[in-house]
């Protein structure tokens, strides 16, 4: 597959951070010597001081996406969300050293989160093209005559090939499989609802031993897009949502204990801002202070959702319908609350019942269900974990208003439900914020 490797420019840009930190200490108090600055030897202290630094950077810099191949890609847009994070770790630090009194060096402090976004993002953009620019074009062989699925993959490649050197080679309803069909091949993509021959599947034998390298279709959309569009999961291939997976004792307890501490938490600390929603709401429009709403969560039980009221009292006297893009029903302040997510905070106390977790695929209301899971019998798929008030498809995917629009986003829910974890729950936690901050996928 195309060898793009996140950690690499992690850890870079991690070594980098500190070595500029470094570098600004020595020649503010060793290499040079100013006017009333006295010289300083460097002491553990600032050097612990410089990693926290660093390793703060790189995580606000994961959670704003920064190592997400298209941001990487372009360096502008590097830059920007690059000097957003810095913003947000100087910003923490400096309440912190303002509290606390601690001595720090300033110069050091400004100076190199002024400069690091610069170094980083060049960094980054160089890198990348300079290995993506020494390799060849990546030729894709896909052996499926399906049509549906060749423009799914046609799609996926079209979405990437500006980034990564990318081609594809797809068979018609008359082509056979020869050995002359693998030269000049980099990676072949196999459809595994395809019956194959035991020629073909010799030539596929052969081609792995002599390094080639076969992937399935689905293989192809969680390397690059981290989704399972529901269209290409065969039946034998439900083991990816198997109770094994899904009764670990993460997903069984862990993640139970998290919630309780997380929404507890969350409750307490947003408890100001609860409190003035719930004030402003009930001066500027009338009605109840909070909607609830029936919702279907794990296993299929209906459970009452909370929100704060973003909307007109008589909002569905016509019955439910989902949310449209400037919608005539929402409220005033619900156009506040709603695109930095505010209206949701009362889904805590759901999380602390028990009701929801904290990271899931998002409840979906029972008037949907029948009409959606008819067209996609897959999201049903979607009711074997809790509900969540964050999830991978929230941070990976925009709001949907459309059964259509359904399918896209349970790709990412296959995913999650298939993948479920600390590792990815941290992550998504860290793309919540990005999500937040930048007001996507709400209305």
């Amino acid at each position: 597959m195309v060898k793009y490797n996140k950690f690499l420019f992690i850890a870079s840009n991690f070594i980098i951070s500190f070595c500029i930190f470094l570098l600004m200490f020595l020649v503010r108090y060793n290499f040079f010597s100013f006017l009333f600055i006295e010289k300083r030897s460097l002491e553990i202290s600032s050097i612990t001081l410089f990693l926290i630094y660093s390793l703060f950077i790189v995580v606000f810099n994961i959670a704003l996406k920064v190592y997400e191949v298209n941001r990487i890609y372009s360096f502008v847009e590097s830059l920007l969300i690059s000097y957003l994070s810095v913003l947000f770790v100087s910003v923490i630090f400096g309440f912190y050293f303002y509290f606390t009194q601690m001595p720090f060096a300033r110069f050091v402090f400004f100076m190199g989160f002024l400069i690091i976004p610069v170094v980083n993002s060049l960094y980054n953009r160089i890198v990348f093209s300079a290995i993506f620019t020494e390799n060849k074009k990546y030729t894709f062989l896909f052996l499926s005559k399906d049509e549906k699925k060749q423009n799914l993959l046609k799609k996926l490649i079209d979405k990437y090939k500006k980034i990564f050197p990318l081609n594809i080679i797809y068979l018609d309803e008359s082509y056979t499989i020869s050995k002359k069909d693998f030269e000049n091949i980099d990676l072949v993509v196999i459809d595994t609802e395809l019956e194959y021959s035991k020629d073909e599947l010799d030539l596929l034998n052969s081609y792995e031993l002599s390094g080639g390298r076969i992937y399935s279709l689905m293989d192809v959309f969680v390397y690059f897009d981290q989704k399972i569009p529901p269209s290409i999961v065969p039946t034998y291939h439900l083991e990816l949502f198997s109770s094994y997976k899904l009764d670990s004792p993460y997903t069984a307890y862990m993640k139970r204990v998290g919630d309780i501490l997380i929404s507890f938490l969350l409750i307490v600390a947003t408890s100001p801002i609860l409190l003035l929603t719930a004030f402003i709401i009930a001066i500027t429009s009338k009605g109840g202070i909070f909607y609830i709403q029936k919702r279907v969560g794990l296993n299929q039980k209906e459970f009452n959702m909370l929100k704060f009221r973003s909307m007109v009292t008589n909002a569905e006297k016509d019955g439910a319908k989902f949310t449209k893009k400037n919608d005539s029903r929402v409220t005033l302040i619900g156009k506040i609350i709603r695109p930095i997510r505010v209206d949701e905070l009362p889904q805590l106390f759901n999380i602390l019942k028990g009701d929801m977790s904290f990271i899931g695929p998002r409840p979906e209301r029972p008037e949907f269900i029948n009409d959606i899971t008819e067209k996609i019998p897959l999201f049903k798929k979607r009711l074997l974990v809790k509900p969540g008030l964050t999830g991978w498809a929230q941070v990976k995917y925009s709001y949907v208003n459309t059964i259509d629009d359904m399918e896209e986003k349970l790709s990412y829910d296959l995913y999650y439900i298939s993948n479920m974890g600390l590792l990815i729950d941290l992550k998504i936690l860290l793309y919540t914020l990005e999500t937040v901050i930048f007001r996507r996928g709400a209305m």
